[in-house]
């Protein structure tokens, strides 16, 4: 299981994420890409941020497989089809800063 950060941007200002973000691209995405669960942080700065739980082989295709459900998405879900792609990455946390 992978944790993908997707951070999507407004094409145009003035476009709101919708606050059911999370139940419509659940909707859309369940089913497809190894996709179990989505959370998603609205507020992050300087773009809001989707969490991506999937199930993937390898990083790289966990990562390639969060680009791809984010997509479908946004071409399924007209209240999304304002926002684009910043980048879909796994956080990497450096052991040394665990507490």
């Amino acid at each position: 299981m992978y944790l993908v950060h997707v951070s999507i941007r407004q094409r145009s200002s003035g476009a709101a994420l919708p606050h059911a973000a999370a139940e419509l691209i659940t909707r859309v995405c369940a089913g497809r890409g190894g996709f179990e669960h989505l959370s998603v942080h609205a507020d992050t700065r300087p773009h809001p941020v989707l969490g991506f739980y999937l199930r993937a082989d390898s990083l790289a295709e966990a990562e390639a497989a969060a680009g791809s459900l984010w997509r479908h998405a946004a071409l399924c879900v007209a209240q999304l089809s304002d926002w684009e792609l910043v980048r879909a990455e796994v956080p990497l946390l450096r052991i040394d800063t665990w507490p």
